[in-house]
């Protein structure tokens, strides 16, 4: 008689296997972009495993690119108790704070998010962010350049470090910063309104007026007419009244605020 050797697996191992491999169908599964599934195999694995860091991770990823951003928040702060020092677990709660607007909350998460990871080009601009928002516009520049400094040439931290410059009135560095930016970006719709706006503000029309263009071929479809009433008035002070004319027609058939209508109307008027 021939005996079977039989290689028994410890109860805990076989558990061991059993959140990993539903973890990794979670993880398929959002790669997949099948989210709902996703979700549920990572709720699944919390289930058995609560204290398992990276599930809740995804779980909060999932429901922020849903938009339930509380209840990412609460999955990305769940994190950060069974891994104080994962740095995307601050950033990520930074992240949701700050889209909630509670950005008092929001700055110590961002904080703490780039003192464990200095490379992170989006929490410094998160942070920046919201310190804009809280108008504590110092602070805001130095974390832009902060992140710069980690990440020289990053296109978003210099657009938004030069919104910030224009807010303490340095437009001749916030439009080196965007030219800069632009480098790197050289199609970006926001870039290109950025410095339009910067050189408007010098009143050199010619400059923007080549930078409202190029923001108008890059979002041909603005949800916000209002760069095209300032587009028309470079053009107006250049002597392109043609052009002038025909984006404040522009303009005026996509305001809806009735003043704003009134005051491009008669722009319109006295160039006929």
């Amino acid at each position: 008689m021939i005996a079977l050797a039989i290689a028994m697996t410890p109860p805990e191992r076989v558990h061991a296997q059993d959140f990993e491999a539903q973890y990794r169908v979670a993880l398929a599964h959002k790669r997949a972009g099948r989210l709902p599934e996703a979700l549920a195999a990572a709720q699944e694995v919390v289930r058995m495993r609560p204290q398992h860091a990276a599930a809740h991770f995804t779980i909060g990823s999932i429901l922020r690119q849903q938009g339930q951003y509380e209840q990412a928040l609460a999955s990305f702060r769940r994190v950060i108790e069974l891994e104080p020092n994962d740095a995307d677990g601050h950033a990520m709660a930074g992240a949701a704070l700050a889209r909630l607007e509670r950005c008092e909350e929001a700055v110590p998460e961002l904080r703490r998010a780039v003192e464990l990871n200095a490379r992170d080009a989006s929490s410094w601009g998160n942070l920046g962010a919201c310190l804009r928002r809280m108008r504590r516009i110092e602070e805001a520049i130095t974390a832009y350049q902060n992140g710069l400094r980690e990440n020289p040439g990053n296109p978003d931290l210099l657009n938004n470090y030069a919104v910030a410059l224009r807010q303490v009135g340095r437009a001749g560095d916030a439009i080196s910063a965007l030219e800069a930016a632009l480098a790197r970006a050289p199609d970006d719709a926001n870039i290109h309104l950025n410095l339009a706006t910067a050189y408007r503000s010098q009143s050199r029309w010619p400059e923007a007026a080549r930078h409202f263009e190029a923001w108008s071929r890059a979002e041909p479809s603005p949800r916000d007419p209002g760069p095209l009433f300032d587009m028309a008035y470079a053009y107006e002070q250049m002597g392109r009244r043609d052009e002038a004319a025909r984006v404040y027609e522009r303009y005026i058939g996509m305001v809806r605020d009735p003043d704003q209508r009134q005051t491009a109307q008669d722009r319109l008027d006295a160039l006929r």
